[in-house]
């Protein structure tokens, strides 16, 4: 009879390597970081251990001990312990139940039969069962999938009332820029707009007002201490939260009337999507119009239609036409950017009345910012009261006549009606300093109109456009003139004082300039922002300004500018 080790070379191995000994690792988990304040985590790392002690396993390791969502097996931890078991060559994985190990269901038991393959057991101290067997084995999976359907069941009530309180206009997580979580008197959660919601509205100004691109209001509201990243501002911009709304996923694009205060009008939040969808249409184009910053903004004189640009590719020449068929209208690119710097410089404040005009700036600003300075007084006294308040109730919670639920209360209240007053009162303050600055930068704008619009890129040449000329200009080709229909109010003053004063020795009669409805341009916010009613500039035959206003006030400057100075 043949020996049988002589065949044993002979035998088929096993396509795994199967791992054979006492080794065993740890894991213990919890889903919500809450839980971590508790024993929980305690628990089951004693449990586990006393089991290894029991079963005379030695641990080789301990994983997770922090909060991990079990919902799938995508987690820090738990593919650690996977990475660590496989090459360390250990036997045992011991947990405190199975929904420690995972909720995933379906891809739990998936990952739970890899591991088994080779020879890695997992161990639930809660729920034995022998995983030699096929019986222990289904058991273990049955709990697995339980542990999944517990966490379906969690979701479904959790999302049931999470769009109930959808339906009912509330806002559901964490509330977004401007807004800050708080609760009501019925201890509901609620959003309510927080010290950065004038930022906010800011934002969608500039982008309404300005046509500014996110880039740039990016780097203005970092100016004002907010910062925000370009393309989280694209999804405030297009968040209806902003506008008094609600808009969820879970409504199935359903909007619902909202709980919480409008920072932005609805009229200002649809026009800024009006200006981005425009934006996005000429972005393509902006590169071929650096040439043709004029195009649209001009008008045919003859049949008042927008001129556009072509370029000549034998000359290497852009040239303006219009776009109506058969109009003869056409210009020479160049030719109509000189006759437009023309225009401006029309406009341009002559330097010899810049030490005049500051100091009829500065008279303008101290008699319309009296009413301010009163409102400040108002405020302040209203501090003072708030502040007696305060003093109150907090004497009153030190000897016991009010609990602390109506100290925190009231407290609450007057803290907060308190920082609304200081911010009011910091809105109405102006230094000289800063008063100075404004009105320098006013000044530089007006003596270097045809600089500015020269050496701007197309955008800021458009922008500029639009503010000196708001309904645009024209141009007729049978005379070869550039006219303008409207200029801005403050631009056509300085040109009116200049043009008065100069022609004052020719015996030229001078004129009255209206102020009526002024429009307000970038760098005159501390002298327009508080013009309200009708207001006039008389230029008389005397070089003498008088600013007449409908309280009966009057404020003079003589601009007759010294001798050492003409």
């Amino acid at each position: 009879m043949s020996n049988l080790n002589q065949f044993q070379s002979f035998a088929k191995r096993s396509k795994h390597t199967t791992i054979r000994n006492n080794k065993a690792v740890i894991y213990t988990r919890v889903s919500d970081i809450k839980q971590r304040d508790n024993t929980s985590l305690d628990s089951q790392l004693k449990y586990c251990i006393e089991y290894a002690n029991k079963n005379e396993m030695d641990i080789c390791g301990y994983f997770g001990g922090t909060n991990e969502s079990a919902k799938t097996d995508d987690r820090k931890e738990f593919q650690r312990l996977l990475s660590f078991v496989k090459t360390k060559k250990i036997s045992h994985i011991i947990v405190y139940s199975t929904d420690r190990f995972s909720r995933a269901g379906e891809s739990a038991i998936h990952t739970l039969a890899k591991i088994r393959r080779i020879g890695i057991n997992l161990i639930a101290v809660t729920q034995p069962a022998d995983t030699q067997t096929s019986t222990g084995r289904f058991y273990q999976n049955l709990n697995l999938l339980f542990s999944k359907y517990d966490n379906d069941q969690r979701r479904d009530k959790t999302i049931t009332g999470m769009r109930h309180r959808l339906l009912n206009g509330y806002w559901m997580g964490t509330a977004p820029i401007g807004y800050k979580n708080m609760r009501d008197e019925k201890n509901i959660p609620i959003i309510i707009p927080s010290e950065k919601a004038h930022l906010v509205r800011k934002a969608f100004e500039w982008k309404a007002n300005e046509s500014l691109s996110n880039v740039e209001i990016v780097k203005r509201l970092e100016q004002y201490g907010l910062k925000i990243y370009k393309q989280r501002l694209t999804n405030m911009f297009r968040n209806v939260v902003y506008c008094g709304l609600i808009s969820h996923s879970l409504l199935d694009d359903q909007l619902i009337e909202g709980k919480h205060k409008a920072i932005v009008p609805r009229d200002l939040f649809l026009k800024v999507h009006g200006i981005q969808a425009m934006n996005n249409h000429k972005s393509k184009h902006n590169i071929a119009n650096e040439n043709l910053p004029l195009k649209v903004f001009t008008k045919c004189a003859a049949c008042k239609s927008p001129l556009t640009g072509y370029l000549v590719k034998k000359k290497n020449i852009y040239y303006y036409k219009c776009k109506t068929v058969g109009c003869p209208c056409n210009k020479n690119a160049n030719d109509l950017h000189d006759k437009f710097n023309d225009i401006l410089s029309n406009y341009q404040l002559d330097k010899k009345y810049i030490a005049p005009l500051k100091i009829q700036l500065k008279h303008t600003f101290e008699y319309f910012n009296t009413a301010n300075e009163d409102n400040t007084a108002h405020l302040k006294y209203s501090l003072k009261t708030i502040d007696e308040n305060i003093n109150n109730i907090e004497e009153r919670f030190v000897i016991g006549k009010i609990d602390g639920a109506l100290y925190q209360k009231y407290s609450k209240k007057y803290n907060e009606e308190k920082e609304e007053i200081q911010k009011e009162i910091q809105k109405n303050s102006l230094d000289s300093s800063n008063l100075e600055n404004y009105i320098d930068n006013s000044i530089d704008l007006l003596c270097n109109l045809h600089n500015i619009w020269r050496l701007g890129n197309y955008n800021e040449k458009q922008k500029f456009q639009k503010l000196m000329f708001p309904e645009g200009i024209t141009y007729d080709r049978k005379n070869d003139v550039v006219r303008t229909t409207k200029a801005n109010s403050i631009f056509e003053l300085t040109r009116s004082l200049s043009i008065s004063l100069s022609n004052k020795k020719s015996g030229q009669k001078n004129k009255n300039v209206n102020l009526s409805a002024l429009v307000s341009p970038i760098g005159f916010e501390p002298m327009t922002a508080s013009l309200e009613g009708r207001c006039s500039i008389q230029l008389s035959y005397e070089p003498v300004v008088t600013l007449k206003c409908r309280g009966g006030r009057i404020r003079t400057c003589d601009l007759r500018v010294p001798n050492a100075a003409r």
